[in-house]
């Protein structure tokens, strides 16, 4: 029975002192990479700090409604497999 014991013993103790020095010699972690937003939101800043007040910003209203736009595709995409079934 000490015997047995004795084995245990040693093996929880050169468990732990695995544990321990594994734990000495890991990496640590790295930092967070910086979040491209934050510098994207303050050269925002930066911009419009330095940009005269009464120059309004340039907004061009939409050249067609969604409704054209989506026929114009759907026109596109029949015209391109009218001319792969005219290819076989």
């Amino acid at each position: 029975m000490r015997r047995v014991f004795g084995w245990t013993a040693g093996l929880v103790s050169i468990a732990a002192l695995a544990r321990l020095l594994g734990r000495r010699h890991a990496p640590k972690p790295a930092e967070p990479a910086p979040d491209p937003a934050d510098d994207l939101r303050r050269k925002l800043r930066e911009t419009r700090a330095t940009a005269p007040p009464d120059r309004e910003p340039e907004v061009a209203p939409p050249a067609e409604t969604i409704e054209e736009r989506r026929a114009g595709v759907h026109a596109k995409a029949k015209k391109a497999i009218d001319a792969m079934r005219a290819e076989d």
